[in-house]
């Protein structure tokens, strides 16, 4: 399933961002809930386009809301 090695790599990405030294605390929740929000969608069994779609705004408003400063 290609949507599930997409998402790993989603994840996997955003806990190398995180375990590097430059991150501030407050950035290192943030990369947390759009963690969380990926693992939200992984563990759906067949999730629809609006859910991807809700998902990716909120990982993307999360990530603004760590980066965007």
């Amino acid at each position: 399933m290609k949507q599930v090695r997409d998402v790993n790599a989603c994840i996997a990405r955003l806990r190398a961002l995180q375990s590097r030294n430059d991150t501030e605390p407050e950035q290192t929740k943030y990369i947390d809930e759009a963690v969380e929000e990926l693992r939200k969608l992984r563990r759906k069994s067949n999730p629809s386009k609006a859910e991807f779609f809700r998902c990716v705004r909120r990982v993307a408003e999360t990530l603004l809301r760590a980066f965007g400063k």
